[in-house]
């Protein structure tokens, strides 16, 4: 994958993925959690991506950090969203989320107009792979 991740924030408390597992009574996923460690509110080199005929952009990875003030964060968004089965990791500029599918392990697009989600058809991985 030829992405450069430019502006990443540390993910400050270890355990905040238990954490997020126990408020949200889901499971996360380790390929996630392995990309969010790496790119914690990091914004790619690659950002544009098809969403069937739409060209959309994924802005930035969400901060899992709690009480951030200079980014978006995962808890707004958890907010935001009222599926359970969506795990919000990314943003585009216009406060759409990007978001892992627990259950089927598809990224989708969820737009914040609507609440309707639009699935890319790929997993993880392969989402990454197609960003231009």
């Amino acid at each position: 994958m030829d992405i450069t991740w430019k502006y990443k924030i540390e993910v400050k408390d270890p355990d905040i993925f238990n954490k997020i597992e126990k408020t949200q009574g889901v499971k996360f996923p380790e390929e996630l959690k392995d990309f969010i460690l790496k790119n914690n509110g990091a914004t790619p080199s690659k950002y544009n991506f098809m969403l069937g005929a739409d060209e959309k952009v994924l802005g930035a990875v969400l901060s899992f950090n709690e009480n951030e003030k200079d980014t978006d964060t995962v808890f707004t968004a958890l907010y935001s969203i009222n599926d359970k089965n969506l795990m919000p990791f990314a943003i585009d500029p216009f406060g759409n989320y990007i978001c892992y599918t627990l259950n089927s392990k598809e990224i989708v697009f969820w737009d914040h107009e609507n609440n309707i989600t639009e699935s890319t058809h790929k997993g993880l991985e392969s989402f990454l792979e197609s960003l231009y």
